[in-house]
């Protein structure tokens, strides 16, 4: 997995579905921002929410889960989410990595300063 330290905040980079669950594993503190929308991304989102953690789903486009529509998976997801208070944010994304901080940006171009700990990625961001 590559753990990577920017300021103060940890950034995982999922190379692979089968680091999902070393992130699942390793010391996540408190606010927990992740970048994409797709099953593996929601699947971590859930399973951290559901240990207590904030968590805060940043997608570039205007849909989540794009990965899998119409399927029954997504509607599981999406209720899972909604249930656990997962605050997501769609058509945006992250402009800049600050310390302990991360500046999020909409397609609209207005920004959103959110204070995180540790920041999940996918392997292309």
């Amino acid at each position: 997995m590559g753990l990577t330290s920017i300021n103060n905040a940890r950034m995982y980079q999922l190379l692979s579905v089968g680091q999902a669950q070393e992130v699942l594993e390793s010391q996540l503190a408190e606010r927990i921002l992740i970048v994409g929308s797709g099953v593996l991304e929601c699947m971590i989102a859930i399973e951290l929410a559901e240990q207590g953690k904030e968590i805060t789903l940043v997608e570039k486009t205007d849909e989540l889960l794009l990965d899998c529509l119409d399927t029954p998976k997504r509607v599981e997801l999406l209720k899972k989410l909604e249930y656990l208070v997962v605050t997501i944010f769609l058509e945006t994304s992250v402009s800049k990595v600050l310390e302990n901080q991360v500046c999020l940006c909409s397609q609209e171009g207005f920004e959103t300063f959110l204070d995180i700990d540790n920041m999940i990625v996918p392997k292309k961001l």
